[in-house]
């Protein structure tokens, strides 16, 4: 009896040892592979289909060590023309100094489409059909004025989205949060230098028609002004220089009745640390861009953000909202 009773009483030390050292060894390999993740050094899900996304045949992580938390970050936010709708030029060059926080969050070499939705892992800002949008080219623009950076885009956009659908909100089961919990997986590798805006399409419409893209025309600058203070307040710098896009004109604004309102109040609104570039000089395809087109908005963007950089620079505080530029 004796016997027994002590054998199960071994049996059931041995087994609640075994637990334990499966939790720590489970835990280990968790930690060690959310470390990959953020440098690139693993691919929890494979895809033939996401270019750059493993490490090379080296076993080296996508981005250097040596340039690892040196990465200038700019987020891309809006929906789908900060996205990108055109066909991709087939002269794309990746290059060394620019690199992409995917919507698989993994860390890779950047070429369009960077809004990709493979393997993507916030669903909430899935988009099936991303294309050729500004990002890249504004990226280029970078490198070539300073080639001494290193460049990190988090895409962050959604087709669609009303200027509500960026309201403050710490779920990552919305726009705005999921677009939060992306930056910060992404900040080891760097600072966030810099904001893209572009979104004003979805509350053009007539909201009797499209009640569900919740748009809200007249109160569009209000709401931007919002999501502009808080956002940046989030991710722990108030003076993040902004640089927001005007609608274009397409060549019909049938069922965009509050198209013209919204390029008015986006020529109006005071940001700080913040500037608008046009976009109504430059060819459409519906409410869309030509991939040319994109070319010019991501130079734009990208020639306006260093100037809002160099001024905050030269500050050393916020600076006054910035003119128009084309």
């Amino acid at each position: 009896m004796k016997r027994t009773l002590l054998s199960v009483f071994g049996l059931s030390i041995a087994l609640a040892c075994g637990a334990i050292v499966g939790a720590l060894v489970q835990r280990s390999h968790i930690v060690r592979q959310q470390s990959r993740l953020l440098t690139g050094q693993t691919n929890p899900r494979p895809s033939s289909s996401s270019p750059g996304a493993s490490a090379n045949a080296a076993g080296e992580p996508t981005i250097p060590p040596r340039l690892q938390g040196r990465l200038k970050l700019y987020v891309l936010v809006g929906q789908s023309n900060i996205a990108g709708r055109a066909d991709i030029p087939p002269d794309i060059q990746p290059s060394a100094n620019i690199f992409l926080f995917g919507n698989d969050y993994r860390w890779k070499t950047a070429q369009p489409p960077l809004d990709s939705s493979v393997n993507q892992v916030d669903l909430v800002s899935a988009d099936a059909d991303a294309g050729f949008g500004p990002g890249f080219t504004f990226a280029q623009t970078l490198i070539n004025q300073n080639n001494n950076q290193i460049i990190g885009l988090i895409p962050c956009a959604k087709a669609d989205s009303s200027i509500t659908d960026w309201s403050k909100s710490p779920s990552d089961e919305t726009l705005y949060g999921s677009c939060l919990k992306r930056i910060r997986a992404a900040s080891p590798m760097g600072t966030v230098s810099g904001i893209l805006f572009f979104q004003g399409e979805a509350d053009a419409v007539d909201a009797a028609q499209f009640p569900n893209l919740n748009p809200d025309a007249s109160a569009w600058a209000e709401k931007f002004a919002t999501f502009a203070y808080n956002f940046r307040a989030d991710i722990g710098d108030p003076t993040i220089p902004l640089v927001y896009a005007q609608l274009g004109q397409p060549d019909s604004l049938e069922n965009l009745p509050n198209w013209g309102e919204i390029q008015q109040q986006q020529e109006q609104i005071q940001i700080p640390n913040g500037a608008m570039i046009a976009t109504k000089d430059l060819p459409m395809e519906g409410v869309h861009f030509t991939t040319d087109s994109y070319k010019v908005i991501g130079q734009r963007f990208a020639d306006t953000m260093t100037l809002l950089q160099n001024a905050i620079g030269t500050a050393g505080e916020s600076i006054p909202p910035a003119a128009a530029t084309q």
